[in-house]
């Protein structure tokens, strides 16, 4: 079991669909997920930027909808977390631990509020996500 996040790994995989009990935790050998290792490290695979005066005069509901997005990936992908948010000049810098991820909040913001979406994936299988909106 993950020390940080309560995921388990069970069947080759890190998981949180299973219902933990007084027998699970006895037998639990404690460590780290790799997804809590990456956050702790501050190591991503997405990278999602979001800009325009939209994002500018949303910014907490556009946070918002970037929590809620990750956490729900989370249930049931414990290794996708969000990284860190923050606030370089005018543009917001998500890093996420999964590609996947990434493109899922681009996706989400995209649907939730209009906008231009773009992304490119590196050769090492990192994602570059930007979605952007004027006004």
């Amino acid at each position: 079991m993950c020390e940080r996040c309560g995921a388990v790994f069970s069947r080759r995989a890190w998981r949180r669909d299973h219902k933990v009990t007084d027998a699970l935790l006895q037998r639990a050998v404690w460590s780290e997920c790799p997804a809590c290792k990456e956050v702790r490290s501050g190591e991503y695979w997405g990278r999602v930027l979001v800009r325009g005066a939209f994002a500018a005069a949303n910014e907490a509901v556009i946070r918002r909808r970037i929590r809620n997005v990750a956490k729900q990936a989370r249930l049931t992908q414990p290794e996708r977390q969000l990284v860190s948010a923050a606030r370089d000049g005018n543009v917001l810098e998500v890093l996420v631990t999964s590609q996947k991820l990434g493109h899922r909040i681009v996706h989400e913001l995209k649907k939730a509020f209009g906008g231009r979406a773009s992304y490119k994936w590196s050769d090492d299988g990192s994602l570059f996500a930007v979605w952007e909106r004027a006004s």
